[in-house]
């Protein structure tokens, strides 16, 4: 009699863990622009457009792994927007709530690039003024439910990228060292693509 009671008890704990974390992989989601958590990036760095374009390889990801119905970017920029919602970065429950009854979605993708670095350093690659250096970037994301403000999954993506530097235009410099802007959205592409990949295993 003990042992039924205990199965039953075992089945209900996991029926209702189950159902507490199941996602509805056809049900809409939205993507907002990725900040960039403050303190987090060397100091020098300057990312071109790096919040819009981490959300573009995030919804890149989404659609070719299938994970979700992806709620097209400009119409829920230009949504959020009309309605002078701040979506960047880490989202607030109270704001969760109100993007979904705006867009009508159930779920929304938040997060940020937490830190963008060098993971190695120097290098010669044989060239006069040519060195080689990898940079590195970590992504977050949170999964939201838009009706409760909840946070379903939370899941991190590493990425890397080799940066050759010689003296030209459009790099980032970390402390004495310079790399490629190119390098960077690299690092961060792969960090995105790496979290969805997370999230997908994640998913129910």
């Amino acid at each position: 009699m003990k042992k039924t009671i205990i199965a039953l008890l075992m089945t209900a704990l996991l029926g209702i863990c189950t159902s507490a974390f199941a996602i509805d992989r056809n049900s809409e989601i939205a993507i907002m622009d990725f900040g960039t958590r403050p303190g987090a990036t060397e100091a020098e760095i300057s990312l071109n457009n790096a919040e819009y374009v981490t959300s573009e390889y995030i919804i890149d990801r989404l659609v070719d792994d299938k994970c979700f119905l992806v709620k097209e970017k400009d119409f829920v920029m230009g949504q959020v927007n009309d309605a002078s919602i701040s979506t960047v970065g880490i989202i607030d429950p109270d704001t969760a709530k109100k993007i979904g009854a705006l867009l009508k979605v159930k779920y929304i993708l938040c997060g940020n690039i937490t830190n963008v670095s060098l993971s190695e350093a120097g290098g010669s690659l044989g060239v006069a003024g040519l060195t080689k250096n990898t940079v590195q970037a970590h992504i977050i994301g949170r999964v939201m439910d838009t009706d409760t403000g909840n946070i379903l999954y939370m899941t991190k993506g590493t990425g890397k990228s080799a940066s050759t530097y010689t003296k030209v235009n459009g790099t980032i410099r970390f402390g004495t060292v310079q790399v490629t802007q190119d390098s960077v959205h690299n690092a961060i592409q792969k960090a995105a693509y790496a979290m969805v990949d997370e999230l997908n295993k994640k998913i129910i």
